[in-house]
């Protein structure tokens, strides 16, 4: 009779652990799941006034890791005038949950060269973009890079003349 007992519990045992493995392999992937946004377009502060050109692609994967780039370019008044001047950096955290999608980036160089290496990264930039009739966008920085914690969105304030994708 303990054998059949040990045998049993031994299979059921089993039957437990395997539906806790499926469960445990399941539900972290489910939990966790890749990110992407892209944006393309003009941040105009008034109809067909543009300031900023804005051009970032990135992604979180599963695990949360985020790759990617953004550059902005100066504009004087539209995007057929822009100035030689540029900011740059790699994307490092993005949040995206339907029309709405947020990134951060620190400030890791310009065009022309502006930042000494002592002060890369010193600071970032919040960018803010959201899907709609009108697309709008709100910048929030720069600020010291240890400010921002995550990427909740901000405000977004401006009309946004351009493309953004949002996975």
């Amino acid at each position: 009779m303990t054998g059949i007992r040990v045998r049993v519990l031994t299979a059921t045992g089993m039957a437990a652990a395997a539906v806790i493995a499926t469960l445990g392999v399941a539900a972290p992937a489910d939990a966790a799941e890749t990110k992407s946004l892209k944006i393309s377009g003009e941040l105009e502060i008034a109809p067909d006034l543009e300031i900023l050109e804005i051009k970032a692609e990135g992604t979180t994967d599963a695990e949360g890791k985020t790759t990617g780039t953004y550059v902005a370019t100066l504009l004087a008044g539209d995007d057929d005038n822009p100035l030689p001047f540029k900011v740059k950096g790699p994307i490092t955290c993005i949040y995206t949950e339907g029309n709405t999608a947020s990134l951060v980036y620190p400030i890791t160089g310009t065009e022309p060269n502006l930042v000494p290496a002592p002060l890369r990264d010193a600071l970032a930039v919040q960018i803010t973009v959201r899907k709609g009739d009108e697309n709008t966008v709100g910048v929030n920085g720069p600020a010291p890079t240890h400010s921002f914690r995550g990427c909740n969105p901000g405000a977004t304030p401006y009309e946004f003349d351009g493309d953004i994708e949002i996975n």
